[in-house]
C-alpha cells in the first residue's frame, strides 16, 4: 500500500503546483494584454490627431510676420512622434512578455510531462533497490560519501540497467549526474579497486551534457575491502584475480590446518592428557598440521604439581598410539628433542613412546574421536 499512497501524494502536490503556476502565468498575460490595449488606443488617437491636422487648411502667412528659418516643428508633430515612440516601446515590451510567457509555458509543460512520466514509472523491484542501497552503503563506509544512486530499472545477471546516479567530488562542490543504459561492477581483488563502468548514456555537469564513450565510462573507487564487498554484493560485483590473503593461503602446505581446527584439537588433547597419570603432566602447546592420523611440528610442555615448567619436547610428528593387546595408550614422538631439567635427548626416526598409564584405548578413542594409530 505504500507505493499507491506515495503516488497519490505526489499527484496532489503536482496539481497544486500547476494551479499556482497557471495563475501566475495568467496574471502576467493579463497585464501584458492591458498594456497592449493602452498602446493601441494611444496609436489610434495619434493617427486621428494627424489626420485632423492634415485636413485643416494652413493659415495664411502675414507679410510682416514671416516664420523665422530657425523655428521648430509644430506641437502636433512632436506629440505624434512621442506617441509613435511610446507605441514602439510598448510593442517591444509586449513581445518580450509574450516570449517569456511562451518560455514559461513550455517549461511548465515539460515539468508536467516529467512528473507524469515519473508517476507512470513503476517502482523499482525490491531486489534492485536492495542492490543500490547496499552498494551505496558500502561505498559510503569505505570513504566515498559523494555517491548517490537514484534509480535503476532492473538487475539482469550482474548488470544494472537504466541507472541514474549522482557523483560528487571530494570537496562536495561539483556534482555530475549520470544516466546510462547499463552499469557493471568489476573488483580487482589484488588491489581492492572497484570499477563501475557506465554504458550508453549522458554525463551532465555544470549545465553541460556529454555522451558517454562507446566503450563505457569507468568510475574507479580504490582501496576497498574486496572480500567484504564480494560477500555483500555477490550477485552484482564480479571479482577478478585473487585476494592478498588468498595468495598467502596458497603458499601453505596442504597438511596445514587453520586456527579454528587447531584450537579444537588442542582442547581434545587437554582432555586426554589432563588426568593421564604422567609425571610431569604433559600438555600439547601447539602444532602446525595433520596427516594420516599424525600431528605435525608439535611442541609439548611438562609441568609439576605447582604448575612449574620442568620439561619440554619438540618433534616433527606425534600420534596417540593404542595397543589393544596390552590395553595401553602412549604418545609417540618421532624426529625431535626431549628435555627434562638440564638433560636433553634426541628423538630419532624410531620414535619415543610416552606412556599414559591412566588412559585406556577406549578412553583415547573417545577423547580423540577416533584419531589414533594402532601399534
Amino acid at each position: 500500500m505504500r507505493w499507491p499512497a506515495l503516488a497519490l501524494a505526489f499527484a496532489i502536490a503536482a496539481i497544486v503546483f500547476l494551479v499556482f503556476e497557471t495563475r501566475d502565468l495568467a496574471e502576467q498575460l493579463g497585464r501584458a494584454e492591458v498594456a497592449a490595449r493602452a498602446a493601441d488606443r494611444a496609436a489610434a488617437e495619434a493617427h486621428a490627431a494627424t489626420a485632423q491636422a492634415a485636413a485643416e487648411p494652413a493659415p495664411a502667412a502675414a507679410p510682416a510676420m514671416a516664420t523665422p528659418a530657425s523655428a521648430g516643428p509644430s506641437t502636433d508633430a512632436l506629440a505624434f512622434a512621442q506617441l509613435q515612440l511610446e507605441l514602439h516601446s510598448t510593442q517591444q515590451q509586449l513581445a518580450a512578455v509574450k516570449a517569456l510567457l511562451e518560455q514559461r509555458n513550455a517549461e511548465a509543460e515539460a515539468r508536467a510531462a516529467e512528473r507524469s512520466r515519473s508517476m507512470d514509472r513503476p517502482p523499482m523491484p525490491e531486489g534492485v533497490r536492495l542492490c543500490l542501497v547496499t552498494l551505496q552503503q558500502v561505498l559510503h563506509e569505505e570513504g566515498f560519501p559523494g555517491v548517490r544512486f537514484l534509480q535503476a530499472g532492473r538487475l539482469a545477471g550482474d548488470v544494472l540497467e537504466d541507472v541514474e546516479v549522482l557523483v560528487g567530488d571530494a570537496a562536495g562542490l561539483e556534482v555530475t549526474f549520470y544516466v546510462c543504459k547499463r552499469l557493471t561492477g568489476v573488483l580487482d581483488r589484488g588491489t581492492g579497486d572497484l570499477e563501475l563502468r557506465l554504458y550508453e548514456g549522458l554525463a551532465t555537469a555544470g549545465g553541460t551534457s556529454t555522451k558517454l564513450p562507446d566503450d563505457g565510462l569507468p568510475l574507479v573507487f580504490r582501496g576497498l575491502d574486496g572480500r567484504r564487498l564480494e560477500q555483500r554484493l555477490p550477485y552484482f560485483v564480479r571479482g577478478e584475480g585473487v585476494h592478498p590473503d588468498m595468495v598467502a593461503e596458497s603458499r601453505r602446505k596442504p597438511t596445514d590446518v587453520d586456527a579454528s581446527v587447531r584450537r579444537l584439537w588442542l582442547e581434545r588433547f587437554d582432555v586426554l592428557l589432563a588426568a593421564s597419570g604422567t609425571t610431569p603432566t604433559w600438555r600439547l602447546n601447539r602444532f602446525r598440521g595433520m596427516q594420516d592420523g599424525w600431528f605435525l611440528d608439535c611442541e609439548l610442555v611438562g609441568t609439576d604439581a605447582k604448575n612449574h615448567v620442568v620439561a619440554g619436547a619438540h618433534c616433527q610428528r606425534l600420534a596417540v598410539e593404542v595397543d589393544a593387546a596390552s590395553a595401553t595408550v602412549s604418545l609417540r614422538l618421532v624426529d625431535g628433542v626431549l628435555r627434562r631439567g638440564a638433560l636433553e635427548s634426541s628423538i630419532t626416526g624410531e620414535g619415543y613412546r610416552m606412556l599414559l598409564p591412566k588412559r585406556s584405548p577406549n578412553d583415547a578413542s573417545q577423547a580423540m574421536v577416533g584419531m589414533v594409530v594402532s601399534k
